[in-house]
């Protein structure tokens, strides 16, 4: 009988302390995600709840079922952001914390990567723009705060009809497509997605090849295959002492 009661009185203290836990704790030690504030979380310490913010930012991403960190907005899985604690920015930045653009639509290639209110200014690869949306490098005509003509500096033709005749247009999923070579290299070129250009590199031993609309060698491209060799010589001439030079001194 005092068996019973022992037990009884164990099942009933086990029932007691899981009654009196919280509910915002599902485990009794751990930090967990803390409604629809994507910047607060709470911190369970013996089933205490202590309700938390990140620093300025930065999101909460719950890592485990009993573990999260703070860290940046791409990198959270929390992606609503319904609500967020208010900003205390800076000059240099929005928030103490995160990625934003520089705040000019000529040079949407550079943005600023804040950390404790101060900005380093971080490049996109050449011919990309920093979205703000995606937190990521992408197209500039598909970045709504990028001027992507000033910021290229390229300027898509009209299309010019030939005997009356519309020229030829590739047509992709992304839209009407058309292709120019830099007007200053032969290794970039342009394609134009529905009027706006988008950069693109052939690299270091190919030229643009207006013909197939693809990168080529240079003795395909007669045009470029000429300046290539134009500056060759140039660049042996300036190598090569001249005859004058090379005589010794008397």
């Amino acid at each position: 009988m005092a068996k019973i009661i022992i037990s009884a009185l164990v099942c009933l203290a086990m029932f007691g302390s899981l009654a009196l836990g919280s509910p915002e704790c599902p485990t009794p030690n751990g930090r967990f995600a803390s409604g629809d504030q994507c910047d607060a979380y709470t911190e369970c310490q013996d089933d205490v709840p202590i309700p938390k913010l990140c620093p300025d930012g930065l999101l909460f991403h719950q890592r485990t079922k009993s573990t999260g960190e703070c860290t940046y907005a791409p990198y959270s899985s929390c992606k609503e952001r319904a609500r967020l604690q208010p900003a205390n920015g800076t000059d240099e930045c929005p928030r103490q914390f995160g990625f934003y653009p520089n705040g000019d639509d000529t040079k949407c290639g550079v943005y600023r990567n804040c950390a404790h209110g101060v900005a380093s200014l971080t490049k996109c690869p050449e011919g990309l723009a920093f979205n703000e949306e995606s937190y990521q490098c992408d197209w500039p005509d598909l970045v709504p705060a990028c001027n992507a003509e000033a910021y290229l500096g390229f300027n898509c033709p009209a299309p010019e009809p030939v005997d009356g005749i519309a020229p030829e247009v590739d047509v992709s999923p992304e839209g009407e497509l058309r292709y120019y070579r830099h007007p200053q290299t032969c290794k970039k070129y342009f394609v134009c997605v529905n009027g706006h250009p988008r950069l693109y590199n052939c690299g270091k031993y190919l030229a643009f090849n207006a013909q197939s609309k693809l990168c080529d060698f240079y003795n395909r491209v007669p045009e470029c295959y000429e300046l290539l060799k134009a500056k060759q010589k140039a660049k042996a001439e300036r190598q090569t002492p001249s005859a004058a030079a090379r005589q010794p001194s008397e």
